[in-house]
This record gives structure tokens, sequence and C-alpha cells, in this order.
């Protein structure tokens, strides 16, 4: 071989080798990462840190995981991973159990009225008294238009927070007299009604009117679910909003679910704070 033919060979290895190296490197360079917030990248990214969606799952710290579902206002409206929240199949949200629950048309739920004191809450029941009378008859119910003569087991309105923090005054007919011995009471006779007008308390120190909830012993057999009594409800303007077994009954259950958790020994009944009995 001659010197020339040597020099021009012993130039293109190292060019090749060079080209061979540079190939081989070409070969492992590792693709760019599509995720801007995956693994590593994610931690230093400051988008990614804020990102609720980020990394783990939204489900994890989901503002409708189950803390109270009927929550004033559904998390669900600003939640930051919809419309593609993975968990949007499993969410509660998705069928907002708020929808459907009755306490949105519980006429028991929070009326949200001011406080009263008791010399107020005594002052407007009197002021109020002769306009309940007069309006709850309209419900054309003759309990209803009753029951100021029965007996008065209250010695001046209480709050109650069953009937949404209303102020309630328990007025008996005198078949249901026993259920003024309390706890003692035991089984009512059918026939005995408990009457439960209310006022509302307003941030002035005066109240409006509220509903009428009363509650009847029926005969054995006659409703079992309630234990035999017959709930009403009826608006502060007289229109009658329901009655177990009749108008709207099924708005009624409510009733009878809280009640019938005081057990059978009491008859479901359910009795004012001792301060407020007569």
């Amino acid at each position: 071989m001659t010197y020339r033919k040597m020099l021009f060979c012993s130039s293109l290895s190292p060019i090749a080798l060079g080209l061979g190296i540079g190939f081989a490197s070409l070969g492992t360079i590792p693709p760019a990462q599509a995720n801007p917030c995956a693994a590593k990248a994610c931690m230093e990214n400051p988008c990614c840190a804020k990102n609720p969606c980020a990394a783990k799952n939204p489900c994890a710290a989901n503002p409708c995981a189950p803390k109270n579902p009927c929550a004033a206002k559904n998390p669900c409206a600003a939640n930051p991973c919809a419309p593609k929240n993975p968990c949007a199949a499993k969410n509660p949200c998705a069928a907002n159990p708020c929808a459907a629950n009755p306490c949105a048309a519980n006429p028991c739920a929070a009326a949200q009225p001011a406080e009263l004191s008791d010399a107020q809450a005594t002052a407007e029941w009197d002021r109020l008294v002769a306009t309940m009378r007069t309006t709850y008859a309209l419900s054309n119910i003759p309990a209803a238009a009753q029951f100021f003569d029965w007996i008065n087991v209250t010695k001046n309105p209480y709050q109650s927070s069953t009937h949404g923090d209303r102020y309630l005054v328990n007025i008996v007919n005198d078949t249901g007299k026993d259920y003024a011995k309390w706890e003692e009471a035991g089984q009512l006779p059918a026939g005995s009604i408990i009457a439960k007008p209310t006022i509302v308390g307003k941030t002035d120190g005066s109240a409006d009117i509220g509903p009428l909830f009363m509650m009847e012993k029926m005969p054995t057999g006659w409703n079992a679910a309630s234990m035999d009594w017959k709930y009403t409800m009826i608006n502060a303007d007289g229109s009658l909003w329901g009655q177990t077994k009749g108008t709207n009954s099924s708005g009624m259950n409510f009733c009878f679910e809280c009640h019938n958790a005081a057990g059978e020994e009491s008859d479901g009944l359910l009795f004012l704070p001792e301060e407020y009995r007569r």
C-alpha cells in the first residue's frame, strides 16, 4: 500500500469512528416527556403543585367525598376536576343525593329564625294568637280550629330544633291529657291529639306566624309505620301542607320517622324541655 493510500484510509477511520459514536449517542437520547406534570417534573412545576387533578387521584381529596352531601352549596359546582374528573362516574355529585333529599321540602328544616328571649316569645305569642286561631281554621280541619280551647301544657313558647328552630307551644285535648305525665305518659289512647302551633322569630324581636303541627292517635292497625299516629301540617296561611294517608302523605313521612326514634315504649312521643313544662 502506498503512503497516499495509507493516509487516506487512516483519515477515514477517525471520521467513521466519530460518526459511529454520534449515531450511537443519538440512539440513546430519551424521548421528550409529553406530560409536563409527570414524575419529578411535576414536583418542580409550580402549575402542577397547585393542580388538584395532578399526580394524586382527585378522589382522595374529592370535595364531594362523604362529608355532608346536603351541604348548603353543592361543592360539585366548583369542582376543579369537572368535567374531566376520573371520579365522575362514581362521584356522588353526579347524582347529587341532595336533589331527592326530603330535607329540601322538609317543613321542619331550619327556618332560620332570629333568637327571641322568653319575654319576647311570650309577648309575640300573645299578640299573634287571635290571628293564628283564625288562620289555621282556614284549613277546614276541625282540630285546627278547636285546639286553642284545649289544655296548654307549656309555660311559654320554647324554641324547638326539631321544628326548624321555631317557637312552639304544646296543647293537648282531654283524651290525650296523659301527655302531661311526660316520660311516664306511656301509650296514649286513640283520639288523643297534640297540637304544636309555632311562631318564627325576627331580628327586630317580633315574630310571624309559623306552621301548625298536629299528631292524632288513630285506632290500632291504622298505620303501623307511624305507630298509628296521623301527622298533619298546616301552613302559616292556613293551607294544608300534608297529612298522613292524605294530602302529600309521603311528604309527611319525616314526622313519624323522627318520632319513631323515641321508641314504642314512649309511643313515639317527644317532650318539651323540663323548664317549659307546666
